[in-house]
């Protein structure tokens, strides 16, 4: 019937109203990945950015504070062997693009040391991180730290090539992101490609109350036209 459902219609937009029914997501939740296929699989409809690292030049350094396509790299921490003074885009080791970034250390070494970390910041906030790490087989674990939970994978198989994968995604967003591997003494690395998506934009309440009331004025129109004059 018309009546009630523009009475419905009327009820629900003053709950909305009320902030009793809520537009937005429930209870944040966290999805871990070890699979880079799972993990672009739930991004759809996600806007997706890729760092490869293909805009640089082999030798350019990243020192805390840079920012690069979105990216802010700092706290660039060594572990217990590692001399780490930032980060290096380097050709040496196997990446997608044919560039890496790997960790500065005091030695000349490209690469980061087992228990090195470091930390990029988002120009946005994001609800999906994914990070490609190239390892050595069986070296350990190698993570990523969000405000939201954290991701870990390990180095028995490789999800391609020579690289392993940590991602996560979450219906709340977060801003920043901290890498790092586990075992000081194998735990060596670089990054291939880094992953950031934003879910899509929910509308506010008062987008959804305007909407709704929309409706009612519409279903009104259509009960009147509806109505017979006897």
């Amino acid at each position: 019937m018309v009546g009630s459902s523009v009475r419905r219609l009327m009820a629900t937009a003053a709950l909305i109203g009320l902030g009793i029914v809520s537009a937005g997501r429930a209870d944040a939740a966290v999805t871990t990945y070890t699979s880079s296929a799972a993990f672009t699989a739930g991004l759809g409809g996600f806007a997706v950015a890729t760092e490869n690292y293909a805009g640089f030049t082999a030798g350019n350094l990243i020192n805390a504070g840079d920012s690069f396509n979105g990216l802010t790299y700092s706290a660039f921490t060594a572990g217990p062997s590692g001399t780490l003074l930032g980060g290096d885009i380097t050709s040496l080791y196997n990446s997608f693009s044919g560039l890496s970034l790997g960790g500065r250390q005091s030695g000349g070494a490209q690469f980061f040391f087992g228990g090195d970390s470091f930390t990029v910041t988002f120009a946005t906030p994001v609800n999906a991180f994914g990070i490609f790490f190239n390892v050595n087989p069986n070296s350990g674990n190698y993570g990523i730290s969000t405000s939201v939970g954290n991701a870990v994978t390990g180095s028995a198989s490789y999800d391609t090539s020579t690289f392993v994968f940590a991602g996560l995604i979450s219906t709340t967003s977060f801003s920043s992101a901290t890498i790092y591997s586990t075992d000081a003494r194998l735990g060596s690395y670089n990054i291939p490609e880094i992953v950031t998506a934003s879910a899509p934009a929910v509308p506010e309440p008062s987008a959804l109350v305007m909407g709704l009331l929309g409706m009612v004025s519409m279903g009104g129109a259509v009960l009147r036209s509806r109505r017979v004059v006897r």
